[in-house]
C-alpha cells in the first residue's frame, strides 16, 4: 500500500509547485549564479516528479517505482508531494496514517471503477492552489460481502 500512495503522490501530488524564501545568497553549485538572500524560489514539484531521467517513461502509474531498493537509488528530493526539510508538512504522517486507514476500509468492504463521468485522462486546473482534475473524479462504489 505505501508503493501505491507514493506514486499516487508522485503523479498527483497536493500541490504542483513549493515556494520558500532564501534565508541567506546561495550560489547553484558548478554554476556562477546566486541566489540572493530574501529571493522568492518556487520549487516544481510536477517537474521533478514527471523528470525522465529519475522516472522513466513518467505518465506511467508503477508502484514498483517505490520499493526500498528504488528509492536509495534516488536524490531525497526526487519525491517531494509534503515539501522537504524544516518546512516539510506538518500534517504529513497523520495524513498519510489517515489516508491508509480510510483506504483500508473502503478497499475492505467495496469494489470501485470510474466512472464514466470522470474525464480521462485527468487534465488538472492550472489555476488551482491544489492539484484538481477538470470535472472531478466520480467512482462507483458496489458493496462487497466481508468474509470474517
Amino acid at each position: 500500500m505505501n508503493q501505491v500512495v507514493d506514486e499516487t503522490l508522485r503523479k498527483y501530488p497536493p500541490a504542483a509547485y513549493l515556494t520558500r524564501k532564501c534565508i541567506k545568497d546561495y550560489r547553484i553549485p558548478d554554476s556562477e549564479v546566486v541566489i540572493e538572500k530574501g529571493t522568492t524560489v518556487q520549487i516544481p514539484v510536477l517537474g521533478i516528479h514527471y523528470d525522465e531521467e529519475i522516472y522513466p517513461d513518467p505518465e506511467k502509474f508503477d508502484p514498483g517505482r517505490f520499493t526500498e531498493e528504488k528509492k536509495r537509488e534516488r536524490h531525497s528530493c526526487a519525491h517531494i508531494p509534503f515539501g522537504e526539510g524544516p518546512r516539510i508538512c506538518i500534517g504529513m504522517r497523520f495524513g498519510l496514517l489517515q489516508s491508509k486507514l480510510g483506504l483500508t476500509s473502503l478497499l475492505r468492504n467495496h469494489k470501485f471503477k470510474v466512472s464514466e463521468r470522470t474525464k480521462e485522462p485527468l487534465r488538472m486546473i492550472p489555476s488551482s492552489l491544489v492539484l484538481t482534475p477538470e470535472g472531478g473524479i466520480w467512482l462507483e462504489a458496489q458493496k462487497v460481502e466481508t468474509v470474517v
